[in-house]
């Protein structure tokens, strides 16, 4: 496989990004697609002329939402809506005449960092992506796990209030309602009734202002609930924190760790690692890469 050309491409309501392996050179690459995510033609061709530039043996793409792997559609995605319902494999794979892949984008993150990241020689991992949303994957002994439709492990939407605020799913209380970049904004406004944007709070909490400090910290908490409820349901050796909000805010982790010690059980927690990603914005297209080449390796075998 040294001489052959591998392509893991990772779509986003803004960029695309993408790594490319060929032989054992690894380089990376980055598009805007903002202005053209409500055109699926545009976006459909961009992926097109990035395939065809590399003339790759097989490419993994990552995509956000849920990915409806038994009818291979993007089913259901807030940032990419322009794509749901559209056979995107079919379509790559007609047009570049190139073996496709499609996973989850949180997923592949999980299995990036698994592969080519901080979760290398995990029994189980679990990896959480903190962003304009909430995502999360599983890989369990070198396994990714995506469940009988594709969506397992949305802890995003999972709920801790039944009364608790609107998620942008459209149900309460949902996780990523308090732990997104909304979230965040929302708590922040009701601290101090005033509106800034995640990376303006982010900034101030980098600066040590108090007001900012303290909505972090209670933003912390919040995702401690989350890690609490996934390590009681999984018992994970490794958790893993990636995403714009951590990777501008790492002290994030310290302060979910100190607060998961006050609610876990001790015993799971005793077990458990917690860390942040080393892969930042492309875990995804890493993972989408190591799932073209476990394909390959695959379709290889006799």
């Amino acid at each position: 496989m040294s001489n052959q050309t591998i392509l893991g491409i990772d779509i986003g309501g803004t960029y695309i990004k993408y790594v490319v392996k060929q032989g054992d050179l690894i380089s990376k690459g980055k598009l805007f697609i903002g202005d053209i995510k409500e055109k699926p033609d545009d976006l459909i061709e961009k992926f097109i002329q990035i395939i065809k530039k590399y003339s790759p043996k097989k490419v993994g793409i990552a995509v956000a939402g849920l990915y409806d792997k038994k009818e291979e559609t993007l089913s259901q995605s807030p940032n990419l809506k322009s794509l749901e319902g559209i056979p995107l494999k079919q379509i790559l794979e007609q047009k570049t005449k190139t073996d496709i892949t499609i996973q989850n984008d949180a997923s592949a993150a999980a299995y990036g960092e698994y592969r080519y990241g901080a979760g290398k020689g995990s029994k189980i991992l679990v990896c959480l992506t903190l962003g304009t949303g909430l995502g999360g994957g599983l890989v369990i002994g070198g396994r990714l796990f995506t469940g009988i439709s594709g969506t397992a492990m949305e802890i995003g939407h999972t709920t801790i209030d039944k009364d608790g605020w609107i998620c942008h799913c459209g149900r309460k209380g949902c996780l990523e309602s308090y732990v997104s970049s909304y979230g965040l904004e929302r708590l922040f406004f009701i601290k101090t009734d005033r509106y800034k944007s995640s990376f303006e709070i982010i900034a101030l909490a980098n600066e040590g202002k108090k007001e900012a400090v303290e909505v972090m910290e209670e933003f912390s908490v919040y995702l401690a609930y989350g890690l609490m409820n996934l390590l009681h349901t999984l018992n994970p050796d490794k958790i893993l924190l990636t995403g714009g909000i951590v990777e501008n805010y790492p002290v994030i982790e310290k302060m979910a760790y100190s607060n998961l010690k006050k609610l876990a059980f001790s015993l799971p927690f005793r077990d458990v690692e917690i860390d942040l990603g080393k892969l930042g914005e492309f875990s995804g297209s890493f993972g989408a890469l190591a799932i073209a080449e476990d394909s390959l390796i695959k379709n290889s075998k006799v």
